[in-house]
């Protein structure tokens, strides 16, 4: 690593300015953290990008999924999910079927893609173990606590801004 990488990952997750002071800029740079290790992790371990992982999320807890439904749940463009799903169905993850009684098209985890999924969830559970490894069980009740109200919260700040306008 140059030492201009190590400064920019140094200033990244020591932020020391009024904004290293939010709560809010903590969690975007644990966030950040978990995400780019994670991006790395799902490419070695199943070979899937980043979209295809969420792809795979999704629908797992949700299938059958319509495209549109798949779109709204990740908040993402049509046309690069459906370029995305259709690579997965060649890989033999997902498959796509016409919906019964309507031109929709419903798409859902393969045999395959149910094995791969069964596996994503256990190293997520195992990287989800290793992160909280040490912190006594009653400081994580009080963390799920302050997420809980957090997230609604912040539930509350999305509807505000929807009723102000800010909904596509």
């Amino acid at each position: 690593m140059s030492e201009e990488q190590a400064r920019i990952r140094r200033n990244s997750t020591e932020r020391s300015g009024p904004l290293g002071q939010l709560v809010t800029m903590r969690m975007i740079i644990l966030f950040g953290l978990l995400r780019r290790s994670g991006v790395l992790a799902q490419r070695r371990q199943f070979d899937l990008s980043e979209t295809e992982w969420r792809i795979m999320v999704q629908v797992g807890e949700f299938a059958p999924l319509s495209l549109n439904g798949l779109a709204e749940l990740l908040l993402q463009d049509r046309g690069q999910l459906s370029r995305a799903v259709k690579a997965m169905v060649e890989r033999g993850l997902l498959s796509r079927e016409r919906k019964p009684g309507g031109p929709e098209i419903e798409i859902d985890l393969t045999a395959q893609g149910r094995e791969v999924y069964g596996r994503m969830v256990e190293r997520v559970v195992e990287r989800d173990h290793r992160l909280i490894d040490g912190i006594p069980p009653e400081d994580i009740k009080v963390l799920w606590r302050v997420i809980d109200t957090m997230v609604g919260r912040a539930d509350q700040m999305m509807e505000e801004e929807r009723q102000l306008g800010g909904e596509e």
